[in-house]
């Protein structure tokens, strides 16, 4: 069977100026044998992480090709700073045959030891989570015993006009609409939607 070591090394700015440099990670990745490594200079709460995504991509691909994949990092915070997406990431690499390893946890997915250790680290962010979600209830509730309305506020009667008024013209695109009214995208469409709105065709000379 072939095998692969894909390594996957991450700092923000502030820390590639610190003990967990992007240099330290790749000497120790590079010293565990990995035949590929991928590495990005962003936050570990940035989902959209180009290099991270890549070697994802490669190594469930080559897990389905048959091969032996392990996919390693320095420290699990690597994979990113949210606990919740840390452990969804290698229960996803998991579930697609790719032992992830951490080097300073030791922790290996290919050993008992290691799915030990990931079955307690998920029942701590399950708590973590649980507990930040009772903290929210606990919160807006507190709000709504004080009189507070809770949600986004409701957009002012003259931009709604506005929205609508443009909206039924078909050809004046909904980007248009957002960029002038100053809302999201997804703004327009709830309008539309609460006012039963439909588009037709007209120019735009009138507007």
């Amino acid at each position: 069977m072939q095998q692969i070591i894909i390594g996957y090394a991450r700092v923000s700015t502030a820390e590639n100026r610190q003990e967990l440099g992007l240099e330290l990670q790749l000497r120790a990745l590079k010293d565990n044998a990995c035949d590929v490594i991928f590495s990005d200079q962003l936050s570990g709460s940035n989902d959209q992480r180009p290099e991270f995504n890549q070697a994802v991509t490669l190594a469930k691909k080559k897990a389905a090709a048959g091969w032996q994949v392990k996919f390693m990092v320095y420290k699990l915070d690597r994979l990113s700073r949210r606990t919740v997406k840390m452990i969804t990431t290698i229960d996803d690499l998991t579930q697609h045959q790719v032992q992830v390893i951490s080097l300073c946890e030791q922790l290996d997915m290919s050993t008992p030891t290691g799915i030990l250790q990931y079955q307690i680290l998920a029942t701590f962010s399950e708590y973590e989570l649980n507990t930040i979600r009772q903290r929210t209830r606990d919160a807006l509730a507190e709000l709504k015993k004080h009189g507070q309305k809770l949600g986004r506020p409701r957009l002012a009667t003259d931009v709604e006009q506005r929205i609508c008024q443009l909206y039924q013209i078909s050809d004046y695109p909904v980007k248009m609409i957002a960029k002038e009214c100053r809302v999201a995208v997804s703004t327009i469409y709830n309008v539309a939607k609460r006012n039963q709105l439909s588009r037709r065709k007209s120019a735009l000379t009138n507007r």
